[in-house]
């Protein structure tokens, strides 16, 4: 592996960080956060030296994903979610981009992007103090991509 070049040794951080929802840039969010894997089962059979002869496919999914949000972005984001669901923020199914961006040499920005996304869950608390507002805002996703790579079988979706 070569050497990456950083511009005056900039190291990826929160500030790298832009954010996109059905192509729009989005900011106000606190925090994102994401679990994707793929369940597979080792599988034996009738061999005398107990080895087991493989693996199945498996079933993918994205366990979690969430975003902490400014109360007052997450507002502004149900209201246009509301009017793409019909009525319900939590129907409508959107896209976004995550991107960690730094004028880096030799490499490309880090774009996580998930489709099929949809509202699942929101949790929010009020306390007296110095501290901002925020809504935890749980989303379901059908599939992610990190820098267009998979870890969901990308062979197996082609159809025979």
């Amino acid at each position: 592996m070569s050497d990456i070049i950083r511009v005056n040794n900039t190291i990826l951080s929160w500030n790298s960080f832009s954010f996109k929802i059905n192509g729009i840039p989005w900011v106000g969010i606190k925090s994102f956060s994401y679990e994707q894997k793929r369940e597979r089962k080792v599988v034996y059979g009738a061999q005398r030296n107990g080895k087991p002869l493989g693996k199945t496919a498996g079933k993918y999914s994205v366990a979690s994903c969430s975003l902490t949000m400014l109360r007052d972005s997450y507002d502004k984001l149900t209201t246009e979610l509301t009017a793409l669901g019909l009525g319900s923020y939590g129907d409508a199914e959107f896209t976004f981009i995550a991107q960690y961006i730094e004028p880096v040499i030799g490499s490309l920005p880090i774009t996580v992007v998930g489709t099929g996304c949809t509202i699942d869950g929101e949790k929010e608390g009020n306390d007296e103090g110095t501290d901002e507002l925020v809504t935890e805002v749980e989303i379901g996703c059908l599939s992610l991509l990190k820098n267009g790579k998979s870890l969901a079988s990308i062979v197996r979706s082609v159809p025979v």
